[in-house]
């Protein structure tokens, strides 16, 4: 009997190793992936660094490509919902009247002002002031937009018993005020997304909880485009006449695979304008232009742009996906995450952009902004 049971400890434990080591050793490594059950990218390998910025993402990398994840995340919300008839904790909450909100600690204390970083944004806005002084003094043009998040807009919908203390500014209002007081052009759409709101849904009332949708994009990005017209009359502002739009009927949500029976109705953009739309290919200065490891700069060249401009754009998941918006009115456009901020002044000098479009979501204040330790270190001597 003891042997036996000598055996089936040993077993147990083989078995509990196991499944801590194996997920761990299986990690899957290849360059690209695209989760469509999380609507994003996977963090990709950022290179062998040693400081805080590249150690956060050591950790995003890990989780987002250990073994048997997806499996892993669908059962637990399962379990959440059929046993207790609830999202999982960590990824959803519902609101009021059918709405859903991401569930995050960040993502709450930020809609309730109690995680408001001055420090941070202001170490941002040095950052962004010495972007927009330099291209400024080549000729350029900068913008720096941040995307709200759903909460920001549809806040009457969030959870009951969520307070707010509204003595405190938000962080929209913060980087509102910093941005007028510095003169960095700025699209902080806020308030004018609570107006539009009224008429028509711009933030998914369950699919996607955590971004805009497309028509929310096209609001805010048009709003950049009136900027950036102001300063280039020839650089034509989108219009819904420049998209096909459509809906498609949503099932589920991202990471949940138990509430099929959540239906959302989700607004389609697809961009159909005349002019022929810009094909990805090997920019002049492809092989100089510097990335964080892991990551790419996507280059588009359209000879037959509605303008011969040059647009380089470091954005947040809002803009994922969304290049064509920008390829038919723009001859040269170059594309890539905001995680490379640090090469601004090589941006501008090797391609000379004519427009810089700097786009973070507001829970960035919340969530990796914090890990980009240089912001007010990068200079441009």
């Amino acid at each position: 009997m003891n042997r036996k049971k000598k055996a089936a400890d040993i077993l147990f434990g083989v078995c509990f190793v196991a499944m801590i080591f194996i997920p761990f050793l299986m990690l899957d490594t290849r360059e690209s992936i695209d989760s469509s059950l999380e609507n994003r990218a996977l963090t990709k390998w950022p290179g062998l660094y040693f400081d805080k910025l590249h150690t956060e993402w050591y950790g995003h990398y890990v989780e987002d490509r250990v073994a048997f994840r997806n499996a892993a995340i669908i059962l637990n919300a399962d379990i959440s919902y059929y046993l207790f008839g609830e999202f999982s904790e960590e990824l959803h909450m519902p609101g009021k009247e059918g709405y859903i909100f991401p569930a995050d600690e960040g993502y709450i204390q930020n809609y309730q002002r109690l995680n408001i970083d001055e420090e941070l944004m202001d170490s941002l806005m040095v950052y962004l002031s010495r972007s927009n002084a330099y291209i400024r003094e080549r000729g350029g043009l900068f913008v720096c937009t941040i995307a709200p998040n759903k909460s920001s807009v549809y806040g009457e919908y969030m959870p009951e018993g969520i307070y707010v203390d509204e003595a405190r500014e938000s962080t929209l209002q913060m980087a509102e005020r910093k941005l007028e007081a510095l003169g960095i052009p700025h699209v902080v759409p806020h308030e004018e997304f609570r107006e539009i709101k009224e008429r028509e849904q711009i933030y998914n009332k369950k699919y996607d909880c955590a971004h805009w949708n497309d028509l929310g994009a096209f609001y805010g990005l048009a709003m950049v485009d009136e900027v950036i017209h102001e300063t280039y009359p020839d650089i034509p502002v989108m219009e819904r006449g420049d998209f096909e739009e459509s809906q498609e009927v949503t099932t589920g949500l991202e990471f949940f695979a138990a509430s099929k029976e959540i239906c959302d109705r989700v607004p389609q953009f697809t961009c159909t304008a005349p002019s022929s739309h810009g094909v990805e290919t090997d920019s002049p200065y492809r092989a100089d232009v510097p990335v964080i490891l892991g990551n790419n700069m996507a280059y588009f060249y359209n000879e037959n742009a509605l303008s011969d401009k040059c647009v380089l754009i470091l954005h947040d998941s809002f803009l994922d996906n969304r290049e064509s918006w920008y390829t038919y009115r723009y001859r040269e456009v170059y594309y890539a995450s905001r995680v490379n901020y640090t090469y601004m002044k090589e941006y501008i000098d090797l391609i000379k952009p004519d427009v810089v479009i700097f786009e973070l979501a507001e829970r960035s204040f919340a969530d990796d902004l914090g890990a980009y330790t240089e912001l007010s270190t990068v200079t441009f001597q």
